[in-house]
């Protein structure tokens, strides 16, 4: 049975079938339910989203290109496994961006941006991450882009998006993606970066942004370990 796929994004543009199938394996991803090693058989995503191969073969080379997928002649495409140290080198390599990126938005952040950022923190003040985890994660998405994308320069606004899509690959490898996180210590980190923000004090914004990045991998990591101890 073909699906109808939802082609407007959230601005109201039109996307591709292509980039909406890609949103979806992502997800996927992102939530566990195709971890690290998954065989993806274009035919059968095909047969499953009711779509043609073309669609499916283009959201592949996508999600390909964000590190979230891998392809061999001999393995096919699979869902990538990477190691602790590729995790730890993108967030050594997302924190020095990411911090460069809030430096160079904050002057350029008008009273309505501070405004949507403020209602993206109440939005997800109250949410649940074992009920509302994908929702969180959006938001959390949201806050952060949302500040990146007034750096004034696209090339590293795009590069910080592939950066942050990679981790996604490495959480679903465990299956339990919100395992790492805390919502309150992340909105209070949320909080503090927008304070910073709304004081125009660029550098210390940068820095809080780095630090809470730095938490956030270190919480990764040790939920990790506690998790493979756990599992034997």
């Amino acid at each position: 049975m073909t699906r109808e796929p939802p082609l407007l994004r959230e601005d109201g543009a039109h996307r591709t079938l292509t980039e909406w199938l890609a949103a979806q394996l992502r997800r996927e991803i992102r939530s566990g339910e195709l971890p690290g090693g998954t065989h993806l058989r274009q035919t059968e995503v095909a047969e499953r989203f009711g779509v043609s191969s073309t669609p499916v073969r283009e959201a592949f080379a996508v999600l390909e290109r964000a590190g979230l997928l891998t392809s061999s002649p001999h393995r096919g495409v699979v869902v990538a496994s990477p190691t602790l140290d590729d995790l730890r080198e993108n967030f050594e390599i997302r924190m020095r961006l990411e911090a460069f990126a809030t430096e160079l938005a904050v002057p350029n952040l008008t009273a309505a941006d501070l405004g949507r950022l403020h209602e993206l923190l109440d939005e997800m003040a109250p949410l649940s991450l074992a009920k509302d985890y994908a929702h969180y994660y959006e938001l959390n998405a949201a806050f952060h882009d949302g500040i990146y994308e007034l750096s004034g320069r696209p090339r590293l606004h795009m590069l910080i998006n592939q950066l942050r899509a990679e981790p996604a690959a490495f959480l679903g490898l465990y299956a339990r993606p919100p395992m790492h996180l805390d919502a309150q210590v992340s909105n209070a980190q949320h909080a503090e970066i927008l304070a910073a923000c709304e004081a125009r004090a660029a550098k210390k914004a940068a820095k809080t942004m780095a630090e809470h990045l730095d938490d956030a991998l270190g919480r990764i990591v040790e939920s990790i370990d506690s998790g493979k101890s756990s599992l034997g």
